[in-house]
């Protein structure tokens, strides 16, 4: 278990028992609206996708838990890790009360994530993909410092319309303050 620095946190590795609340998480309505796969997931897609992901060296998926009654939060984690050019893709959610990012958990439960990056996979950027719909998860990202890269323009269809994908990142050295 990766632990924040007062011990509060952890991300810890996903287990096939956590496949349950995941899924209940992941197809949650005003959860999934957020998410590249915008279908709901039998458990037998969570399945593939659990043991996938696992064998797959690009991917480091977590559950986010709350240390002291080890209650599952979210789901933290890395994707499409790039081990030569030292960047990937940060996905992070809280799914409990259907909260995604609240003001309590998601600030920690990043940070954590981030020392992991860059302090111990030696990543040089994270970046993050965030539709122009998720004006919360956009502000949250930019109070920890992530800037717009690229704005992809009508990326994303929600509801009959098509809305901006913004790649935002934060190199090493800005999150060191270097």
């Amino acid at each position: 278990m990766i632990y924040s620095k007062d011990g509060t946190l952890g991300l810890r590795a996903i287990e096939l028992e956590d496949l349950d609340i995941i899924q209940k998480w992941r197809n949650s309505e005003s959860i999934r609206r957020y998410f590249r796969e915008y279908r709901e997931f039998s458990m037998e897609q969570k399945r593939d996708w659990y043991n996938k992901m696992i064998h797959d060296k690009r991917f480091e998926m977590f559950i986010l838990e709350e240390s002291s009654r080890q209650s599952l939060l979210g789901v933290a984690g890395l994707t499409y890790i790039d081990w030569v050019n030292k960047h990937a893709d940060l996905h992070f959610y809280i799914g409990i009360d259907d909260k995604w990012i609240d003001k309590e958990y998601s600030p920690l439960g990043v940070s954590i994530l981030l020392d992991y990056a860059y302090g111990i996979l030696n990543l040089n950027k994270v970046w993050v993909e965030v539709y122009e719909i998720d004006k919360l998860k956009l502000d949250f990202f930019q109070s920890l410092g992530f800037k717009i890269d690229a704005n992809l323009r009508e990326h994303y269809f929600y509801k009959g319309k098509y809305y901006k994908s913004h790649i935002l990142s934060l190199l090493k050295k800005e999150y060191y303050n270097e």
